[in-house]
């Protein structure tokens, strides 16, 4: 019976996913981690606009302490550059590097690839259904967050 939890089945569905990212040409290269690919897909939707950090953290909802740890780590590897923000010294602007976006394009490619091979032979309106019921879901867990918090 334990096969057919929701959650066993989702949790089974991202190890099969990140098992075949890392089966794949794409993992012998040293790319950004799901988390920096997240980051940098922000950054780069918002392509005209200054970024920072408290952007970033609202937007998809990271605690400080856990994104200043993936933006060092983003800057040691040189992902990204923070540059001192001209009108508030305590803030710094988030700028990505060439070969952050570089390193985008890859992992977006072989992302859209795995997106691919796990909705072959799923039609529109099955894939309609799951969106909205992985929605529920989440809107569940959001509001029994509210709950406890």
């Amino acid at each position: 019976m334990e096969s057919k939890r929701v959650t066993y089945k989702i949790k089974a569905l991202n190890h099969d996913i990140v098992r075949y990212i890392c089966d794949s040409e794409i993992s012998k290269k040293n790319l950004p981690t799901p988390a920096q690919m997240q980051i940098l897909h922000f950054i780069i939707s918002k392509q005209n606009e200054k970024i920072y950090q408290t952007d970033i953290a609202i937007a998809l909802n990271l605690r400080r302490a856990t994104l200043s740890e993936i933006l060092k780590t983003m800057e040691k590897n040189n992902l990204i550059i923070r540059v001192q923000d001209k009108n508030d010294t305590r803030k710094k602007e988030i700028i990505l590097s060439n070969q952050a976006k570089e390193n985008f394009l890859i992992v977006k490619h072989a992302l859209n690839e795995v997106e691919h091979v796990i909705t072959k032979d799923i039609n529109k309106q099955e894939l309609e259904i799951f969106f909205k019921i992985l929605s529920q879901m989440q809107t569940n867990l959001k509001n029994e967050r509210m709950k406890i918090c």
